[in-house]
């Protein structure tokens, strides 16, 4: 190091702490304050001489006597500690911070010596990346088309009901549906009126629902699916009749169908009991089933119980 008279060198290290952005921030035991820096009075409001009258806990909401107690018993075990807290302004504007605490030995005294860091625009851009994280997901696992969710998310609620049906026993039903002659509907309608009808359709299905524990996604093509945990045979039929009532109530016209109108084919299966049952298994069963509808004359609902 340069040699220099200590004057300067003091003059230079106390421009040095006020220079900088971050605030510096000196503790006694008791969690007075001792010393500030220009950013703690810039950043949370106070005066020099308002510091030196409070004390950490008067400052941070998230500190009282016994986490200050803790917070100083830590920092003599470790020396340093690095953690993320609050402090309120003069004002009353809670500021989100990093504070690096030291244990330093000044003239036989211990003080908390700390690197406070204005992380509110961190804490932003964080938040921001979790909001843009969830929106991808929910892209991924949305159908583009009809706004419910696609056969992706159906396949992993599906595995982990399946799961939860395992253990508890509790009754979980699958639902296939399918509409009847489609082809012949996008054949002649064109494929702007299919996705239409696909809309229409898959808006019926979603408002069936009970709630947040039932899952209705479009499984494919002009085929749709539905799982509903807790949900037993007769239930399961009754929802079923619903839906195919409900999608020949929106009185969609198909000139290709006997009826005039659009209807979709439904197959229902329900577990009942505990039983070593796949995701496979189910679907299955309900796609089993849903055949057997369509070749009895569609427009119809057939069930079973595993």
């Amino acid at each position: 190091m340069i040699a220099s008279p200590p004057d300067l060198i003091a003059k230079l290290a106390l421009y040095s702490i006020d220079a900088i952005a971050d605030m510096i921030v000196w503790a006694d035991r008791e969690g007075r304050y001792v010393c500030v820096n220009k950013a703690a009075q810039r950043l949370l409001g106070y005066t020099e001489e308002e510091f030196q009258g409070r004390r950490v806990c008067d400052v941070d909401p998230l500190f009282d006597e016994a986490r200050w107690r803790e917070h100083w018993a830590e920092l003599e075990r470790l020396g340093s500690v690095t953690l993320e807290t609050v402090n309120t302004t003069k004002d009353g504007v809670d500021v989100p911070v990093e504070v690096t605490a030291n244990l330093v030995s000044v003239d036989g005294r211990l003080f908390n010596c700390s690197i406070v860091r204005d992380i509110t625009e961190r804490r932003r851009n964080e938040a921001e990346r979790r909001a843009l994280n969830e929106r991808i997901y929910q892209l991924s696992i949305t159908d583009g088309l009809t706004g419910i969710s696609n056969r992706r998310r159906f396949d992993e609620a599906l595995a982990s009901l399946v799961a939860q049906h395992a253990r508890s026993g509790k009754p979980l039903s699958v639902i296939l549906i399918d509409i009847d002659h489609f082809k012949a509907f996008n054949d002649h309608y064109g494929h702007l009126s299919g996705d239409d009808c696909l809309r229409q359709v898959a808006a019926v299905i979603a408002s069936l629902m009970r709630g947040e524990s039932d899952l209705a996604a479009r499984f494919g093509g002009e085929e749709f699916a539905c799982v509903l945990p807790g949900l037993d045979l007769a239930g399961a039929a009754s929802v079923a009749e619903r839906l195919r009532s409900g999608i020949a109530g929106l009185g969609i016209p198909h000139a290709k169908a006997d009826g005039g109108h659009v209807t979709a084919s439904i197959g229902a299966v329900c577990c009942e009991r505990p039983m070593a049952q796949t995701s496979h298994g189910l679907l299955a069963t309900a796609d089993a089933l849903l055949y057997r509808a369509k070749g009895e004359g569609r427009n119809r609902v057939a069930v079973a119980r595993l």
